[in-house]
């Protein structure tokens, strides 16, 4: 009976562990080292006028969750607004290298979001639709190089006990796709 225990907590532990490994994931690391910065900028929400259309106050939870998140690792950050910010793409090295020069920053954060409408159903039966993210960030390092792209997924990385609001789930892609790059900078 008691190594049935055992077997079954190990078991249980193995899931839940792989489930938060599913949806957090580092899709590009540079090969230099990375230092600890003191100070960081954090873009808006790419197309934030849209995203809080979608959700009104996405953009806030957003900003408040990068800036707690940032603290409680003793990083100094600051939100810099990126003009005509739609997508990683339309930012070039030489923007973000300007940005951090004005702003005295050690690098910069630009962050997408995605909201994922998952249907649930049991038995083939509808009972309702939840509110995931896919947070995307790309963390630069103040002469506009790109140090590591991150990913996460809530509706693979987190379990909810009932549908997640889109409030939750915005807060904690942040943290994961944020976590994620503060893992890969303490490596």
């Amino acid at each position: 009976m008691r190594n049935t225990s055992k077997f079954i907590l190990l078991i249980l532990a193995i899931a839940l562990t792989s489930c938060g490994a599913m949806g957090t994931k580092t899709l590009y690391k540079t090969e230099t080292n990375l230092n600890k910065p003191t100070k960081i900028g954090f873009s808006q929400v790419a197309n934030e006028d849209i995203m809080d259309k979608i959700v009104k106050g996405s953009a806030k939870i957003y900003d408040s969750t990068m800036t707690n998140q940032l603290a409680m690792q003793s990083i100094k950050s600051d939100k810099i607004i990126v003009e005509n910010f739609d997508g990683f793409e339309s930012v070039k090295a030489d923007k973000i290298k300007n940005l951090c020069a004005e702003n005295q920053l050690d690098g910069m954060i630009l962050t997408q979001l995605k909201f994922l409408n998952v249907k649930y159903s049991s038995m083939f039966i509808p009972i309702g639709v939840s509110e995931d993210t896919e947070v995307e960030m790309q963390y630069y390092d103040a002469n506009g190089n790109l140090l590591l792209h991150t990913k996460h997924n809530t509706h693979m990385g987190n379990s909810y006990w009932n549908f997640p609001s889109a409030d939750k789930t915005v807060t904690d892609g942040t943290k994961g796709a944020l976590g994620q790059i503060i893992k890969e900078i303490a490596k």
